[in-house]
């Protein structure tokens, strides 16, 4: 498939400091606190008090729906950053935007005793995020060298491992009313987000360039860039696969519920993401910094891929405890490796550098659209196999090698 003809990404040549680098891993790790507590604890809980015969289908559905309105709208973010960012505040502006619905979102949610008030608000705050995290991710190719992608990356891919490691400890162990812990992320997410966006509001607004093809699928066009797409969408399903189920999974699997008979269910799920939490921050960091230090992405991605690969089916194969705890570690370590690699290769794999918003926004439709699949893949394993979740692990394992081995193919990255 011939690539669409492009001008290469913009590469910036200032070194980014240190302090702009702890302010955009805090915005990072507030983003993903929106949202992240919300579909590995909140979310399933809240599902099982509206609707506890049919918790598993609700959880799908709202999952579902979510999902596809996150892949919209974070394209249309893309497209309204990319057409604004020339002006003072540039695509901070849409971030506060953001940072506002993702609080009201939450008072939605709180208040939903129905399928259709939970549906509404899920919509409502997948929305909010994206115009959040768009900007956020277009502020790696935009502002950051390629020298220090690897490293900057790294340190923002500490966003996922550290959100879990939130919702585990505090969301999962120390509160318990839902009202103090969604309040608590709601609380956590606007001061990790306004300093970064305090600062960005101030700095100098990018120069105007005309979006080629505005709000368009044209990124596809181009061969790595597809290839990108398509390896992000299975690792991630796989990731998504995870963090849907294993709250589920570890209810349903007798052998851990019997050695974990006397703690709650929220608090084996804290621990086990905490674990995975410690090995994704020291991969991630790692990962990072030798993908800048050698200066190849693609290996290392296809390594993280494994790692993930492995931790999935080794939850499928060894279900009786430890072995669900030794699976997350092994899966912390390929989500934190691949993370970081993955998000360096992403900016350097856009085609179109006037449209990186937009782009940015397309890639993660990928991210959107595996949480939009991985419901749907769960419901139909479940449906096949009489409801056993390890047949949901095995698929992980199988999406997660696919991705990365996909990763290989691509050409304008080494």
């Amino acid at each position: 498939m011939p690539s669409v003809p492009s001008s290469p990404v913009p590469r910036p040549s200032t070194p980014v400091r240190p302090g702009f680098v702890a302010l955009y891993m805090a915005a990072q790790v507030g983003a993903y606190i929106a949202f992240i507590p919300l579909l590995t604890l909140l979310l399933p809980l809240k599902a099982e008090a509206i609707d506890p015969a049919g918790r598993t289908e609700l959880l799908s559905q709202v999952a579902l729906w979510g999902a596809l309105t996150a892949g919209l709208a974070g394209v249309l973010a893309g497209v309204i950053g990319d057409r604004t960012r020339h002006w003072r505040g540039g695509r901070s502006i849409w971030m506060i935007a953001g940072l506002i619905g993702t609080v009201g979102s939450y008072g939605l949610i709180h208040a939903a005793a129905t399928q259709t008030t939970l549906m509404t608000a899920i919509i409502a705050l997948q929305i909010s995020l994206n115009f959040m995290l768009n900007p956020l991710a277009a502020t790696l190719p935009e502002r950051v060298p390629p020298k220090q992608r690897g490293m900057v990356a790294g340190f923002a891919g500490l966003a996922f491992p550290l959100s879990s490691l939130f919702g585990a400890l505090a969301i999962g162990v120390w509160l318990t009313g839902e009202a103090e812990r969604l309040g608590l992320v709601v609380a956590a997410t606007v001061i990790l987000m306004v300093p970064f966006i305090a600062v960005t509001l101030r700095s100098t607004p990018m120069p105007e360039q005309t979006s080629s093809n505005g709000f368009s699928l044209v990124a596809l066009a181009d061969r790595d860039f597809l290839i990108a797409f398509g390896a992000r969408l299975m690792v991630q399903t796989s990731v998504a696969l995870n963090v849907l189920y294993l709250l589920f999974f570890l209810d349903q699997e007798a052998d851990a519920r019997r050695a974990l008979v006397d703690v709650r269910i929220e608090v084996v799920v804290g621990g086990l993401l905490a674990t995975s939490t410690v090995m994704s921050v020291v991969a991630g960091l790692i990962g990072g910094r030798v993908s800048d230090r050698i200066g190849r992405r693609r290996p290392l991605v296809f390594a993280g891929a494994v790692l993930l690969s492995g931790g999935a089916l080794m939850m499928a194969a060894v279900p009786a405890w430890p072995g669900p705890w030794i699976a997350q570690a092994v899966l912390g370590l390929g989500i934190g490796l691949y993370g970081s690699t993955d998000a360096a290769l992403a900016a350097e794999v856009l085609p179109s550098p006037q449209d990186a918003g937009r782009d940015l926004g397309l890639l993660n439709v990928a991210v959107t659209a595996a949480q939009m699949l991985a419901p749907v893949l769960g419901l139909l394993a479940l449906t096949w196999f009489s409801g056993d979740l390890q047949s949901v692990y095995v698929m992980a394992g199988a999406f997660a090698f696919l991705g990365g081995a996909s990763v290989l193919g691509i050409r304008r990255v080494p």
